[in-house]
């Protein structure tokens, strides 16, 4: 910048130039830094999504302990079948709150945590998924977890097996 004085001693300001230049800069250290703040972004929401299937699967564990089986448990009052897999939906999200038989909150849900179908959503909006067996479970991809509880959401995309799932069985 040129050291420019007028009458009265103070400087004129900056040019057309100088200030492009400068904006310039800036647009340009932003391009840099989007994708930086996009991948954090996408860290946070598998990072969300990893802690919600691991609380499903401690909230239904805490189920299995106070009604030792899950014929028990669905005999006892509405807790649904989920042998083969079921969407973790509203009927669901009250049981594990607190309509179930011993009015236990196994899980606490915000209200933000549903999508439009009024399921328990991942941050993508997609509902989780959880299945029960007594020691064995039949994971989405038709493989077996020795467990008796798993959770999992199928991640970004919406699809199943697809590499971006996200699991609380791994």
């Amino acid at each position: 910048m040129k050291n420019r004085i007028d009458k009265l001693g103070g400087s004129q300001g900056f040019t057309l130039m100088e200030l492009l230049v400068v904006v310039g800069i800036i647009l340009l250290l932003g391009g840099i830094m989007f994708p930086a703040f996009s991948s954090a972004r996408q860290f946070a929401r598998k990072a969300r999504a990893k802690t919600d299937v691991k609380q499903l699967d401690i909230a239904l564990k805490g189920v299995l302990a106070d009604y030792r089986s899950w014929t028990f448990a669905r005999s006892k009052g509405n807790m649904p079948d989920l042998s083969n897999g079921k969407v973790v939906d509203k009927t669901m999200m009250e049981y594990l709150a607190w309509n179930n038989p011993k009015r236990v909150p196994y899980m606490e849900f915000d209200g933000g945590a549903t999508n439009i179908n009024g399921q328990f959503a991942d941050p993508w909006k997609n509902g989780y998924h959880v299945a029960t067996g007594d020691g064995e479970v039949s994971t989405p991809a038709g493989g077996k977890v020795y467990r008796d509880v798993i959770a999992w959401s199928f991640g970004p995309d919406g699809k199943e097996a697809t590499g971006d799932d996200v699991k609380s069985w791994e």
